[in-house]
């Protein structure tokens, strides 16, 4: 039963490598249609926009592509960490995810306040779900730490 889990685990992670090349590959894409309708692109103004959603695209393949590693590791090869080794990929997978998040907040403001400001509150609520994560994580940080502390006292 160990082994087939393994298969599956392998399988899984396999074909989010898959996803996450697939996203990067139309992050290319995007790039590249951009580039080749160049002056159409810059004239409607959506250059700037093509690149940060690009951008976006390839952060949240990042951190699909750490997720898949992680599973490769922790379940196929059996390599498991102490509890050190989740506190860090969950930090590191938590910030990808929140710069992601970031991007799209700071690209939807600037549509927003061109398009129609009304709804400038939906961009505002989503960098705010951005800084609470951030947030989060700095508490999950502080107080998931394994070292021992000393209240601030030195040996001196």
């Amino acid at each position: 039963m160990a082994r087939f889990s393994r298969y599956l685990f392998a399988i899984a992670a396999g074909f989010l490598i898959v996803l996450a090349a697939s996203l990067m590959a139309f992050a290319a894409y995007q790039v590249g249609a951009a580039f080749v309708a160049l002056l159409t692109v810059l004239a409607s103004g959506d250059f700037g926009y093509t690149i940060i959603d690009s951008i976006g695209y390839v952060v949240i393949a990042i951190a699909i592509i750490d997720v898949a590693k992680h599973l490769i590791e922790e379940e196929v090869m059996g390599r498991h960490d102490a509890a050190s080794g989740f506190r860090e990929n969950f930090s590191k997978f938590i910030s990808i995810i929140s710069i992601a998040i970031f991007l799209e907040g700071l690209v939807l403001v600037f549509k927003t306040t061109q398009d129609d400001i009304k709804l400038l509150v939906y961009p505002v609520l989503l960098l705010l779900v951005g800084v609470a994560m951030t947030v989060g994580l700095a508490i999950f940080q502080r107080f998931g730490s394994s070292r021992p502390r000393d209240g601030g006292q030195s040996g001196a």
